[in-house]
């Protein structure tokens, strides 16, 4: 079987659908495989090859995909158009009906491994060919149930090959369908995400051509194995730390993949890749240029004289600090171009020293470690996290599994690993003096917006991204907490700035496990100082605002119930229209809270008013000018209606108490079971049913723990059996070759008692015939005896006498 020719896949396949056992069959997880399509493709249209009776059709039409369904049987086909008309069609996939470039994406699952070997090159042209852009396979590795449908079992690294082979290249997104170290082991069935490679780049750069250059570069994305996933898997990580609107630095760039993984996975503004090497630089132009989005040219890590200062948001700048000749220039010169707030993610080998104590690669000129990397990136640029990684199969950790692991920049690494990396950020707080350009959201230009007019607003704008704005911010705490030190201790205290670190540290007081009441009671005076700023700008209120609630919030986790009150009042006192009708967010929570230490001190009426005053005050700021909400209506800031949202559920929150707070008395806590708002129930009910669900696992944890106990035991048990087994076996073994001593030795006497038997014969023989001589002598004696004794006796006698 290796043709079509020779499989007659449509009666094969027909003769399956029929069987009754078939009917519903379904490959996998369907829902989830659809939102994975559609996280990692978008949305446009889809054919899902080998559709079977449609299901996974129906999924993709439910996430809104215009989907459709190819498969060779035509029984299935007239079962799942039943279902869903006009969208099932029947074909091969080895000729799809359709004209070139006719989907967004093509998907096929539990399909490819029914084909013979042979078929499946063709199948994947054809694939390439219906396809605009992507496609999207779940294959099985393993055997069917019968032991006859999967006419191709492979693993990944086959089924990659034959992909790339055919003009795809791993999909930039590959790895949030398959993570990292789930690539340790394939699974009976597995993901390839794939992406065309354009037919220019493939014409000009063919796989033969990777080869040749394999020594200098690669394409990782056409590669299969540890090493590409290692290098790929750097990107989509670094991805998570560029913020929207970035413009992305990727240094020593290669073959460009990387400059694509960061586009496609971030919402980076731009990407540019620089490296020295002019085939680098036209392969990546060629397979992943995009103009004013993802743009090469070639260029010295060591001399960006064409980058401005202070103008890049994020540098990934991986295997490279290795390579040149003098590293504190090269980071030096990175830190001139990155602006304040900014961040560079840094990597190279961790010791790939041999016996002789030096790195064998002769194009790497430094052996760093984790000390080294830290130490000399710590010159430059506050360290805000650190990663190891291994990928195994390598010279160094070479049985090791693929793992990435954060590790804090305070401590030493416990593990050893192939590659130590570091993420950096410019210092913001001493980037005032810079000019401030915002690139992540559109400003209006009318004066009465203020939400993000940073620029205008702050004295050292840079701060917002580095330490103020959650999302963008350092999420190292301890990074945090310097920051506002650093600005409590040099800012003005009446600046926009003081006030957001004085925030920032009280909220981090609040997440320590102990708090000095001296320090509490200096933050506390702060707070009031602060919130006494008469006639402030629309910035400092929000400060004075956030900060009144933090105030409260420090009170109430310290037993101060009457201070927290205090402060809540003061809070919920503030017209924060001013500055924006998000800040309501803050002051129905303070609301709340007086409700609540109203109802602890059964007073109803006073607790009433707090609710109303949720709700009307809801009303207020949503009816009001969506100015400070969402910006330009033309290019809406997207958290604003989110946070707006957050402010209706708060009133709900109120409306609900509100609703049983007559009855409350005579029910117990159903005045607590109603204090959260609609969507919160939601959140609530579905972190119930995961710590259930986590109790579930965590007791079947516990039984597997003592099964496994029990094991061991046998184990245990069955060792020592087996150890007495062979000690009775060697036992036996030796009494055995006793034994055949003893036989040997019995067989010997044996011989030996036979041959003396024999002897004993021929002795017995000759007593015998010398007894038969006896008596025949005695028979002739006994004859002679009456005449011979007369004539005896008388010659002794006559002897005697003389």
């Amino acid at each position: 079987m290796t043709s079509e020719d020779t499989i007659d896949y449509m009666t094969l396949y027909n003769e399956y659908w029929q069987s009754y056992d078939r009917i519903g069959e379904r490959s996998g997880d369907l829902k989830r495989l659809a939102s994975v399509l559609m996280e990692t493709c978008g949305y446009g249209s889809a054919i899902d090859i080998g559709c079977g009776e449609g299901f996974l059709v129906a999924e993709l039409l439910a996430c809104g995909m215009d989907a459709v369904g190819l498969d060779i049987s035509a029984v299935v086909v007239e079962r799942a158009n039943k279902r869903c008309p006009k969208r099932f069609f029947e074909g091969s996939v080895l000729s799809i009906p359709f004209p070139e470039a006719h989907f967004d994406v093509v998907v096929s699952t539990d399909c490819m491994e029914h084909l013979a070997p042979s078929d499946v090159p063709l199948a994947l042209r054809e694939m390439y060919r219906v396809s605009s852009r992507y496609v999207f396979l779940q294959i099985a590795t393993t055997h069917d149930r019968d032991n006859h449908w999967h006419l191709t079992v492979e693993k990944r690294a086959w089924w990659e090959e034959r992909c790339f082979e055919a003009g795809f290249r791993k999909h930039a997104l590959y790895y949030r369908a398959n993570p990292y170290e789930a690539l340790n082991e394939d699974g009976w069935q597995i993901l390839v995400l794939l992406e065309k490679v354009p037919d220019e780049a493939l014409h000009c750069y063919d796989l033969n051509t990777l080869d040749e250059e394999r020594l200098l570069h690669t394409d990782m994305l056409r590669e299969t194995g540890r090493r590409s996933d290692a290098h790929c898997i750097r990107y989509n990580r670094a991805a998570e730390y560029i913020r929207p609107g970035d413009r992305v630095l990727d240094i020593s760039c290669g073959l460009g993949y990387g400059s694509h993984i960061l586009y496609t996975a971030s919402q980076a503004r731009s990407v540019t890749g620089v490296d020295l090497s002019d085939f680098a630089i036209g392969y990546a132009n060629e397979h992943y240029g995009r103009p004013g989005a993802v743009m090469f040219r070639v260029g010295d890590a060591q001399a960006l004289d064409f980058i401005l200062e202070n103008s890049i948001d994020f540098i990934a700048a991986f295997e490279t600090i290795e390579h040149v000749p003098d590293p504190v220039s090269y980071l030096r010169e990175l830190k001139r171009i990155l602006k304040p707030s900014g961040r560079i993610m840094v990597s190279a080998p961790n010791d790939w020293t041999d016996d002789t104590g030096t790195d064998p690669n002769p194009h790497h000129l430094h052996v760093y470690s984790w000390e080294r990397l830290l130490a000399e990136c710590g010159e430059f640029f506050l360290l805000e996290q650190g990663f190891i990684q291994t990928a195994g199969g390598a010279m160094k950790c070479h049985h090791s599994d693929r793992k990435w692991t954060a590790v804090s920049v305070d401590s030493v690494p416990q593990e050893e690993s192939e590659w130590v990396l570091v993420l950096g950020m410019s210092d913001p707080v001493s980037g005032k003096d810079i000019p401030y350009v915002e690139t992540t959201w559109v400003i209006p230009e009318d004066e009465g917006f203020h939400v993000s007019a940073f620029a205008r607003d702050y004295t050292n704008p840079w701060l917002v991204k580095g330490m103020v704005s959650m999302g963008m911010r350092s999420r190292s705490m301890a990074l945090l907490v310097s920051m506002h030190e650093r600005v409590l201790a040099s800012a003005d205290p009446e600046s926009v700035e003081y006030g957001a670190a004085l925030c920032g540290r009280i909220y981090a007081l609040l997440s320590a496990e102990a708090t000095v009441p001296q320090c509490v009671k200096n933050l506390e005076n702060d707070i009031w100082r602060y919130a006494s700023i008469p006639k402030p700008t629309p910035h400092q209120l929000r400060w004075q605002v956030s900060l009144l609630y933090a105030g409260g919030e420090l009170s109430k986790s310290q037993g101060r119930l009457d201070d927290a009150g205090s402060f809540f009042s003061e809070c919920a006192s503030r017209d924060v229209t001013v500055y924006s009708p998000l800040l309501g967010n803050k002051v129905i929570d303070a609301l709340y809270w007086l409700a609540v230490f109203a109802l602890s001190r059964h007073d109803k009426g006073a607790a009433r008013t707090y609710l109303l005053q949720s709700v009307n005050k809801s009303q207020q700021f949503v009816s009001g000018s969506w100015l400070n909400v969402t910006g330009k209506s033309e290019t809406p800031m997207p958290f604003g209606p989110a946070e707006l949202s957050q402010l209706l559920d708060k009133a709900s929150r109120a409306a609900y108490i509100l609703s049983v707070l007559d009855s409350g008395d005579s029910r117990g806590g159903v005045q607590c079971q109603e204090s959260v708002g609609f969507f919160e129930r939601q959140l609530i009910d579905r972190d119930r049913r995961l710590s259930d669900m986590d109790h579930a696992i965590r007791k079947i944890q516990t039984v597997l723990k003592e099964k496994e106990k029990i094991c061991q035991n046998l184990a245990h048990e069955v060792t020592m059996q087996d150890e007495h087994a062979q000690a009775l076996a060697r036992e036996v073994a030796t009494q055995d070759a006793h034994a055949q001593s003893l036989a040997r030795e019995v067989s010997e006497r044996d011989a030996e008692a036979q041959m003396l038997a024999g002897e004993l014969v021929v002795a017995r023989s000759e007593i015998d015939r010398l007894t038969a001589t006896i008596r025949k002598q005695n028979l002739i004696l006994n004859m002679f005896r009456p005449c011979l004794w007369p004539g005896i006796i008388h010659r002794y006698f006559a002897k005697s006498g003389s």
